[in-house]
């Protein structure tokens, strides 16, 4: 999924996911909901681990 991009792309994506996944976590918190019952932070959740993984990648 985030295979072939350049570094400054990988942290541009990483920083975006980053701080809507932490916006939605304390809406959630804040509603009374576990953010692991939230679709929308697992995936933005996983999607950080993808790009830590290409960022690893790259830089091998």
């Amino acid at each position: 999924m985030f295979e072939g991009l350049d570094s400054k792309e990988l942290q541009r994506r990483e920083n975006e996911i980053f701080f809507k996944a932490m916006e939605r976590k304390w809406t959630l918190n804040a509603a009374g909901v576990s953010p692991s019952e939230d679709k929308l932070f697992c995936l933005w959740k996983w999607q950080l681990s993808e790009i830590e993984a290409a960022k690893a990648n790259a830089s091998s």
